[in-house]
């Protein structure tokens, strides 16, 4: 069976996400606990959580977006990604050039 044209070898029945849906709470975030002997958290409103947390869903910039930043533009954060995809990119292109 093909799904967006790759094969599947596991498909989740309606049924399944169901009974999945019904076990979540709106009270707390079910699954989050990681002691034995502990509880879930419970949600909080949206305004009541931390603003970092917002960031988190935010893309980062890619390689070439950094590569057209000024490198005085870049943040320290940005700077160690971008250093990290480069060497990445480079490995790349290294490892296709020695297999040809």
């Amino acid at each position: 069976m093909l799904v967006a044209g790759r094969p599947v070898t596991v498909l989740l029945s309606l049924q399944t996400l169901q009974r999945g849906m019904a076990s979540m709470s709106k009270e707390v975030c079910t699954g989050l606990n990681i002691l034995k002997k502990g509880q879930d958290p419970p949600l909080r409103p949206d305004d009541q959580l931390p603003d970092w947390l917002w960031k988190l869903a935010e893309p980062e910039k890619t390689l070439n977006e950094l590569r057209r930043m000024q490198k005085e533009e870049l943040s320290y954060e940005q700077m160690v990604r971008y250093v990290k995809l480069d060497n990445r990119s480079n490995i790349r292109e290294r490892n296709e050039q020695t297999s040809k």
